[in-house]
């Protein structure tokens, strides 16, 4: 399943920047509302389609889940009418102008939502809607877990969270589960000066496949939350 992955979501308006916590259901669109959410050029959706969007909690939003992993666990799959035409964000409506400079807001009306995690565990176990992303030069092709510079992990809730960047500005995250000795991928994101591809669903991988990520998992350096924890999780 393709998703589409903001680049940013808006606090609401009665969220107060300056308290130590917040609460998860003052931050996550309620089903039946409409709000807002910002893409990049490379993936807006179309004014009137429904769509899945990932939602993700302000740190995260804003730094990605390697900075805060625990709010994997409350990172949500939003079903949403895509409710208006984009607008041009002017970077001066926001106080965070430099995550929004360039980027198109859109109306979104939120129909359904869901937990991400329990998301991942309801995929169909033959469903294969995914590959691992691969790079071509004069030499060849390769997988991109090979062209590692950097990369990390961490466990949520009994899975794997592999990211890593690449020298070529490219950049990728999983969520992984052990079966047996096998790797089955879950979720996958992959971004390069292009675009970005986020899609969900079982992947098992191939023999040279399986030994890539695994050569990643076996180097990369534990991620733990650069934060303190602020959302309360009482919706």
């Amino acid at each position: 399943m393709n998703i589409h992955c903001p680049t940013f979501w808006p606090n609401g308006p009665d969220i107060d920047h300056s308290a130590s916590t917040v609460g998860l259901s003052q931050l996550l669109p309620a089903v039946g509302t409409t709000t807002f959410a910002c893409f990049d050029k490379y993936d807006q959706p179309n004014p009137g389609e429904t769509v899945q969007l990932l939602w993700l909690p302000p740190v995260s939003d804003i730094n990605g889940w390697s900075e805060q992993p625990s709010e994997i666990a409350m990172s949500y799959l939003l079903t949403a009418c895509i409710a208006s035409e984009p607008t041009l964000v002017a970077p001066s409506e926001s106080r965070s102008s430099a995550i929004l400079q360039g980027k198109y807001r859109y109306a979104v009306k939120v129909l359904a939502r869901q937990r991400l995690l329990s998301a991942l565990g309801t995929t169909a176990s033959d469903a294969t809607p995914w590959h691992v992303p691969a790079i071509a030069d004069g030499t060849g092709v390769s997988l991109l877990w090979d062209e590692v510079h950097w990369c990390g992990k961490a466990c949520v809730e009994g899975l794997t969270y592999l990211t890593a960047s690449t020298r070529n500005e490219s950049f990728i995250e999983m969520l992984l589960e052990k079966q047996g000795d096998e790797l089955v991928g879950l979720f996958c994101l992959y971004m390069d000066p292009g675009g970005v591809e986020c899609s969900i669903g079982k992947q098992r991988f191939v023999a040279g496949e399986q030994e890539a990520i695994q050569r990643v998992l076996d180097k990369a350096r534990g991620l733990v939350d650069t934060q303190a924890h602020y959302i309360v999780d009482g919706g």
